[in-house]
This record gives C-alpha cells, structure tokens and sequence, in this order.
C-alpha cells in the first residue's frame, strides 16, 4: 500500500492536470472575482480597476453597448469622428456610480483587446444591470451568452424601452453604437 499511495497520488495529478487544460476557460471565469477600485472611466462601458496589489485592470462591462463619445485624432487633437447622442450622460452616469469606488468584478470573458469582460458590482448593485434601467445603455443581446444575466438585461432594456429614458427618448433616431462604429 506504501508504494502505490505515491503512483496514485502521481495519476491524480496527471488528470486533475488533463482536465484544467480542457476545461472551458469560460467556465472557470464566470466564478472569477476580482476585487479593487475604479481609477478611470473611459466612456459609458469601460472602466479601469487598480487592484489591491496596484494591478491596472482595463474593463469592459458585459453585456452592455453604450452611445460612443467623440474620437480624437492623436496627432490633431481635433474630432474625427464625432461621438453619439447620450455619450457624455453615459460616461457620466457611469462615472457617479463607480469612480473612486470599490467595486468587485464578476469576470466572464475577455475580449479582444484583452479587456476583461465583466460584471462591475459595487455594493449590492449591478452597475451593467443599472446602465441599462437607466437607459444609458442598451442590453448587447448579441454577446449575451450568461444565461444568468440574458433575461434580466432584455427584461430591463423593455421596461425602460416602453418609459422612453435616456437612448430610448430618440424614438427612430435612436442608432445603436455598434451600427455607429461600423459606419466610415
């Protein structure tokens, strides 16, 4: 018994080994979380987290597209393509939610721009969740995979949908920020 318990414990290695390389990156990254302070927000969905250990993290709010803000050309500093309607109130509404704040981060993804695409909580509060009631920002059906979060973002988006808040108060003018970012 003394000699097998050492090749026993070797091939519970082994598979315990086999397995985390096989398994779904995805699935071990929804159970993720990460826990720090907003240092910036960018614009209405991505933020930067500074961790405890001063790690700078570029965040990405799942499962949201908000109104894009004016882009600047590095070189001439002047507007190269002008931003959305809703772009700066986004920004700003996120801004009063989590700037400065401690925030804990429910990792999904990341994308690829190696942004971790996350679940923001600050307090009890999801602030995905919030940006859409508020109608800053519309529910990204196309990447909602989480069945977690897929109806209680599309539920929300059609209560405020139906109130005419924020994005929602252009009618048919209304153009979603990933249709704008396509556009020349």
């Amino acid at each position: 018994m003394d000699r097998a318990f050492p090749q026993i414990c070797m091939t519970l290695l082994m598979l315990l080994f086999v397995l985390l390389i096989t398994y779904p990156a995805t699935a071990f990254a929804q159970s993720t979380a990460v826990y720090g302070f907003v240092s910036r927000v960018w614009d209405g969905n991505n933020i930067t987290v500074e961790t405890r250990d001063r790690k700078k993290l570029n965040v990405r709010l799942y499962g949201i597209d908000a109104p894009e803000l004016d882009k600047i050309n590095r070189k001439t500093r002047r507007i190269s393509k002008p931003g959305q309607p809703f772009g700066i109130e986004a920004k700003s509404y996120l801004s009063t939610m989590v700037f400065g704040q401690d925030v804990r981060l429910e990792i999904i993804d990341s994308d690829k721009h190696r942004k971790l695409v996350s679940i923001v909580w600050a307090g009890e509060k999801n602030v995905n969740l919030e940006m859409i009631k508020a109608g800053m920002a519309e529910a990204y059906d196309e990447y909602l995979t989480a069945q977690a979060y897929r109806e209680q973002f599309l539920d929300a988006q059609r209560e405020v949908k139906k109130k005419r808040l924020g994005i929602w108060s252009q009618g048919v003018l209304y153009e979603r920020p990933s249709d704008y970012r396509n556009k020349p």
